[in-house]
C-alpha cells in the first residue's frame, strides 16, 4: 500500500509551526500545581482530547491549550518549565511517557520494587516511563543563568490520561485541594 500523498498550502504547513517565542506560559491546570512543591509552567506545543474518565487529568493540564491541535498525532508535546525543587507530584500515565532534559538539570523519580528510585537528566538527557510507573520529575538544578530549567514532555495516545499516586493524593487532601472519597 502507498501512502496517500497531499501538498498543502503554505497556509496549512504554517498552521503546523509553533515558535517557542510565541507560546503561552501556563501555570494552571492540574490540581497539584498550586502547591509550593508543584509549581511549575507549561508551554503546550501540539494537543490531544481530554480524558473523560472522573479522577482523570490530561497529562498537561486541562487548561493548555496547543497552537497545534488540529492533527491527530498520537502524541502530546509540551515543555515544562520549573525553578529548583518544583515539578510534580507522583502518577501514572495509562500511556508510555518520555523526557528530554532541554537545559538545567531534572530529576527523574519512579516507584521501583525497592522503593522509590531515580535518575539525573542533564541535558539532551532522555527517560521513556512505562505505561502505569508511578512517576515524577522536578528540576534539580536550573540552567546557567536562569532561575529555571526547562524539560521537554511527550506521552503517547489522543486522549491519554494521569492518575494521582496515593501519596499524592495524600498531599492533596492535607492541603484541602481534594476530599476524601466516601
Amino acid at each position: 500500500m502507498s501512502i496517500a500523498i497531499i501538498k498543502p498550502s503554505t497556509a496549512e504547513m504554517l498552521a503546523c509551526v509553533a515558535r517557542f517565542k510565541d507560546l503561552k506560559r501556563c501555570d494552571t491546570g492540574l490540581p497539584d500545581m498550586v502547591l509550593p512543591e508543584g509549581k511549575r509552567a507549561f508551554y503546550n506545543v501540539l494537543g490531544f482530547e481530554q480524558p473523560s474518565e472522573g479522577g482523570q487529568f490530561s497529562p498537561f493540564g486541562d487548561a493548555v491549550k496547543a497552537p497545534i491541535s488540529h492533527l491527530k498525532a498520537g502524541f502530546g508535546m509540551s515543555f515544562i518549565a520549573a525553578e529548583p525543587g518544583k515539578g510534580v507530584l507522583m502518577h501514572a500515565h495509562d500511556t508510555v511517557e518520555t523526557f528530554m532534559a532541554i537545559n538545567g538539570t531534572w530529576k527523574l523519580e519512579w516507584e521501583g520494587e525497592k522503593g522509590n528510585e531515580h535518575v539525573l537528566l542533564a541535558p539532551l538527557d532522555f527517560i521513556a516511563i512505562p505505561v502505569g510507573v508511578h512517576r515524577r520529575f522536578e528540576c534539580a538544578k536550573a540552567a546557567e543563568g536562569s532561575s529555571e530549567g526547562l524539560l521537554l514532555a511527550i506521552i503517547v495516545g489522543d486522549a491519554p490520561a494521569a492518575e494521582a499516586a496515593p501519596v499524592a493524593v495524600e498531599r492533596m487532601i492535607e492541603a484541602g485541594l481534594w476530599q476524601r472519597p466516601a
